[in-house]
């Protein structure tokens, strides 16, 4: 099933040179089906930045159809001609294009035929794919010290760089961390245990400053489809993230 993306109000998908790892894809590539939900970026008039959409169907090489855009409970009303940016997970990749409104319809429900899209741009996700983050945390070496301020600077599904001016301790040390990941403009908190792997020391004119690699330990089903769904969200809105 189809897991939905969260895009930046005017990020142009098509600004990114072709990659191996951000490229040009198929229609079925998507492997979309009928109730699989998408996201797509309204336009700026519908006072409505992102909002959520199902498959209905489509015809190849005419139009896709999904139903009418909704935020909770309210309908956002789209417009022929209105442009929109649409985004979805499937599988093992994530997945944008562009598309026009020809034509929004209300009977017998409520649904939108969006024109075939002529390109789409994917990102292959791989298990342990980093992306580049400045996410302020908290962390405390074992042995109940008190937390201090960190930095993340990149996230995997399996673990993440930290920034730190406290010295955390040594390889395979267990530390604690507390941060909160932006998920659909809802800041989702995180308490998650760690393991340091490797460790980083670089002086400058304020001290030492620490570089972490840590790999998480025991992740929790709910905390892992957090950290999951950060990265797709980040891999398919800002590729140039991604390490």
């Amino acid at each position: 099933m189809t897991e939905p993306m969260t895009p930046p109000p005017h990020e142009d998908v098509a600004s990114t040179a072709p990659t191996e790892e951000h490229r040009g894809f198929s229609f079925e590539d998507m492997h979309l089906a009928v109730g699989d939900r998408l996201q797509i970026e309204c336009p700026t008039a519908t006072g409505t930045s992102r909002a959520f959409v199902r498959v209905v169907g489509y015809m190849e090489h005419l139009s896709v159809l999904v139903t009418a855009p909704m935020v909770g409970n309210r309908r956002i009303e789209l417009v022929e001609n209105d442009l929109v940016v649409v985004r979805v997970f499937s599988r093992k990749n994530a997945f944008a294009f562009r598309a026009s409104v020809l034509r929004s319809c209300r009977l017998p429900f409520h649904y939108v035929h969006l024109s075939f899209p002529a390109v789409i741009q994917g990102s292959v996700i791989r298990k342990a794919t980093r992306v580049r983050t400045e996410l302020p945390a908290m962390v405390g070496a074992e042995g109940g010290a008190e937390a201090q301020p960190a930095t993340i600077l990149n996230i995997s599904a399996t673990g993440l760089l930290l920034r730190t001016r406290a010295a955390l301790g040594d390889r395979d040390t267990h530390i604690r961390l507390q941060f909160e990941l932006p998920l659909h403009e809802i800041d989702a908190p995180l308490a998650l245990d760690a393991s340091i792997r490797n460790v980083r020391e670089e002086a400058d004119e304020e001290g030492i400053e620490y570089q972490y690699g840590v790999d998480f330990l025991d992740l929790q089903p709910n905390d892992r489809m957090l950290v999951k769904g950060f990265v797709y969200q980040t891999i398919i809105e800002h590729p140039r993230q991604v390490i």
